[in-house]
Formats: structure tokens, sequence, C-alpha cells
């Protein structure tokens, strides 16, 4: 949480672990202009499901085209699957256990469980996923609303870009006569099975989304302008992506981004990560130490976290030099603020190279993940025994060596991942690789 809410600070919630796919920005885009178009037209509802949705500009309704339309991609997707790619389609699976079962399954227009691919689908599918961006970036409310005056520009731009792309303005049409069609039928939750939906739109979709390159292709600029994710902090990072030709780590690009960014308020959420980062790697690590042995006395642990050139000072000194920075304190808000001044609180810890001093560090750090387990009504994975030893309750992990893990060297990854992702579909090409360390422990 705290590692997220800077990261965050980079990239004002335009992406994220489940929000980085140029090819799903714009397919929840185009989704949502259909869905806008075909209210502004006022189509024609029957009065069964008025029943169930009451309008046009229900929220109902809204999410039950949503569905529908994300369904008609996947099966689109899959029908396709020679030509295009069908990586991170979501629903893929289950829909291909759907097809083989039978060759046309009913696709029902409904916002209940019964229309949805997935489990859940309106909170895991595409537009769920991209809810977020979505709102930061003025195009609706959390109600879907598109038609509040604030929003009048954003519409216009995607007007614009979807007029101006022949095929996908082309799909658009197809899906508003498709949607015309179903709404129409007297039917509470009005159907239609695969085979008769109309193969222009199978083909619309395949050729519109065939792969994140193809969509970023035609794309870039709208959504730079969009997200104005190549300005400020976000944009001095892409940049520096954008000028790499070989691996590099967050901890580079971020330090690198700094040097170029002129604006003050950008740059502290630059800097602030550079203060904060090396106190939560080296309390990863620490805790990488504990769950490394199933059981360990506290003498053991305490000689493997010297060996890998740590001792108590080594975070307690940070969490130090972090308490005299208020600016960086008031960046958090709510839980996060909570967390980070429990980390804070090492600071007032004995610093002395002794085995008492370390094992009051671990017993401190072992109540933090304890209040952090609670709050997700789980266990704690490391615990102390009765007979005085740290066990591990899960999984064990492996301690890197002290030349892999240099004293404050970040762990973090700040979201650069999936903004790389996000920056190689605009680009139409995949433009640079990341070192392959994956985190697990949960952020701290």
């Amino acid at each position: 949480m705290i590692w997220s809410t800077l990261g965050q600070k980079l990239f004002h919630n335009r992406v994220s672990s489940i929000s980085n796919d140029v090819r799903n920005y714009t397919l929840n885009l185009l989704h949502h202009y259909v869905i806008k178009t075909a209210i502004e037209r006022e189509l024609e509802i029957s009065k069964a499901l008025s029943a169930e949705v009451e309008r046009l500009d229900s929220y109902a309704f809204k999410q039950s085209c949503l569905i529908h339309f994300e369904n008609l991609f996947v099966y689109s997707m899959l029908e396709a699957s020679e030509t295009v790619d069908t990586k991170g389609v979501l629903g893929a699976s289950k829909a291909r256990i759907q097809l083989n079962a039978n060759e046309s399954p009913r696709l029902f227009f409904t916002n209940a469980q019964k229309g949805q691919l997935l489990i859940r689908q309106l909170t895991l599918g595409v537009s769920g996923r991209y809810k977020t961006p979505f709102t930061e970036m003025g195009l609706f409310d959390k109600e879907y609303r598109y038609h509040l005056p604030e929003y009048e520009t954003q519409w216009q731009q995607t007007q614009d870009f979807i007029k101006n792309n022949h095929k996908l303005n082309a799909l658009a049409e197809h899906l508003i006569v498709h949607l015309s069609a179903l709404i129409s039928q007297p039917n509470k939750q009005p159907e239609i099975t695969w085979l008769a939906v109309d193969k222009s739109i199978v083909s619309g979709y395949a050729e519109c989304f065939a792969t994140a390159q193809v969509v970023g292709q035609q794309s870039k600029q709208f959504w730079l302008t969009m997200s104005r994710l190549d300005q400020n902090a976000a944009g001095s990072i892409y940049q520096v992506l954008n000028n790499q030709l070989q691996i590099v780590h967050p901890q580079q690009i971020i330090e690198s981004a700094i040097l170029s960014q002129s604006d003050e308020h950008e740059k502290k959420n630059l800097t602030d990560i550079c203060f904060v980062e090396p106190l939560l790697a080296e309390c990863d690590l620490l805790f990488t130490l504990l769950m490394s042995e199933r059981d360990q006395s506290f003498e053991q642990a305490y000689q493997t976290y010297r060996l890998l050139g740590r001792d108590v000072d080594s975070i307690v000194s940070i969490a130090r030099q972090l308490s005299d920075q208020p600016a960086v304190t008031m960046v958090f808000k709510g839980m996060a603020y909570q967390r980070y001044q429990q980390l804070l609180t090492l600071g007032g810890l004995d610093a002395s190279s002794t085995l008492k001093s370390f094992t009051a560090l671990v017993e401190s750090l072992l109540k933090y993940h304890q209040s952090i387990m609670n709050s997700r009504g789980q266990s704690a994975w490391v615990d102390v025994t009765s007979e005085q030893t740290y066990r591990c309750n899960v999984k064990l992990k492996k301690i890197p060596a002290a030349e892999e893990r240099p004293y404050k060297q970040w762990f973090n990854r700040y979201y650069m991942d999936e903004f790389n992702n996000l920056i190689s579909g605009l680009e139409g090409t995949m433009n640079m690789k990341f070192p392959s360390d994956t985190k697990e422990v949960g952020d701290a």
C-alpha cells in the first residue's frame, strides 16, 4: 500500500497491475462510446426489458451492454485465433470451454451472473479493470454518466478519434445495429446465439483489436492526449523508457527521470520514492530472511542477517532519517499513512549491534506484518514459537546473496513493468525488458 500510493502519484491512476494494455483501453472506450451513442439516438427498448433495466441511461442497462460487448469480443477473438493475439483477452479460457461444449452458446443481455463469462465480470472484466483510469481521465463518473458538462471535451475528442478511424467507426455502427435489434426483443433478458451474431462484428473486432501493437499504432496520439502520460513525472519516465536499449532497473529509471523533470511538484513525486524505497526494500530483505527457514533461532537469524552485510542499524538509521522528512509523510492518507507511521517507529529502536537489539527489531517488524494480515483476515506468515524461534508458516523463500542485494537496493517496482507494457502497445513495438525478479511478500 505504501509503494502503490507513491506509484500512483506518478501515473495519476492511469496505470495499475490490472490496467496497462492499450488494446483493453481502446476496447473499453469503444464500448462506452457505443452505449453513449445508443442513448443519444434513443434506441427503442422493449417493455419487458424496461421492467428490468428501466431506461437506456440506467446503470443496469450500461452494465448489461458492457458485459454483452465484452463477450462478443472474446468469442470473436477466439474465432479468429489464428490471425490475432489472444493473450490477455479476459475470459478467453471460459469462452473456449463454452465453445467446446456448444459451438453456438447463448449470449444473454443482462447484468446478472447468467450473462457473464467471468465470475464478477463487472469487476474483473475489461470495464471493471479500466473504470478507475476512465473516471480519472474524465470520461464518466462511477455511475457511468457520460453527459455531464465536464466530460464534453473528452467525448468530443473520442468521437473525432473513432469517426476518423474507418474500421473502428464501422464496428461501432455494427454494434449499435446489433444492440438495437437485441433490446427490442420482448424479453426481460434478451438473447442471441453466437452463430447468429453478424459476421461483420466478428471480423471487425478481429481487425481492429488483433494485437496491442495494431491498436497502439492507430491510437497512440489519442491516448497520450487523453491520459497525459507523456507529461510531468510519467512523461519523464516515458522518455527514459523509450531511450533505453538495454535492461534497466526501476531505480535507474526514476533516478534518470528526476534529472529531466523541471516541475518541482512532479519531481517531488519521484524523489519521495527515492527516500522511502530503501526502507521498504530493507524491511523486505529482513522479512525474506525470516521466511528462509521453517524454524530458526534468534541467533541463527541474526548471524545470517550479518552475512548479508546488514546489522540492526541498517534499518533503524533509514527510519530515523525519514522521520526528519515530514513532507514525505504528508503524501500518505488513511491506511497507507498508518502503515508508514508504523515503519517510522523503527527509528526509535536501539541500533546497537547486539542480539537483543536485533530481536527487538524483528519483533517490531513482525507486529507490523501481523497488523497487515489481521486487516486481511489472514494468519501471519512468520511468528515466534514458544521455544523462542522464528517459524515460517508458508512457502519458504530463498535469501539472495549479499552481492545480489546491495544495501538500499530497491525491491518494489512502482508500476514500471505495467507502464512499459502500455508504452510497448502505444509505440507498436516491444521496446525493452525488465529484470525478472518478482514480488511475493506483499507491500510494506
